[in-house]
């Protein structure tokens, strides 16, 4: 009997200690690019601008929000008094957890400065939760590079 209580303590260990260290990782309790992200994107060509991007998971893979940019760097001397610039993308996606990737596409935007095209992007959900960071269309070259974080709270 006192073999039989040794063997189920020693399963129901192995069984529990996995979950609670599951429940206690932040890599796997942050299982989705939701949430406010910070960063920059950047062009070949020499264009900057930093982002704020507000991302929602409404539904098993769904993803939507939008992006506030800022035109930091323009190559184009017309552009220059633009610098500082802000303006609104609408993003809508989807979001595949096993292999993290998060692919957006911009739809609508509000851009009153007239500094903002919409992009297509391919993306990176961090094992940590912590970072995001791809590819985007740019204008069909896919040689734009954004890099966003989690704001500290």
């Amino acid at each position: 009997m006192k073999r039989y209580n040794l063997y189920a303590l020693l399963l129901f260990s192995l069984v529990m200690l996995p979950l609670e260290c599951l429940a206690n990782d932040p890599v796997q309790s942050t299982v989705s690019p939701a949430g406010i992200w910070q960063g920059e994107w950047a062009s070949p060509r020499g264009f900057i601008y930093v982002a704020e991007m507000h991302l929602q998971d409404p539904s098993g893979g769904k993803i939507e929000g939008h992006i506030n940019w800022t035109l930091r760097k323009s190559p184009r001397a017309h552009e220059q008094s633009k610098l500082g610039s802000t303006g609104t993308e609408f993003v809508k996606g989807s979001y595949e957890l096993t292999s993290r990737v998060l692919t957006l596409d911009g739809y609508r935007k509000t851009d009153p400065n007239g500094v903002l095209g919409l992009d297509k992007y391919r993306l990176i959900f961090a094992e940590n939760g912590k970072v995001l960071g791809g590819i985007t269309w740019n204008h069909g070259s896919w040689l734009g590079q954004i890099f966003l974080t989690r704001p500290p709270k």
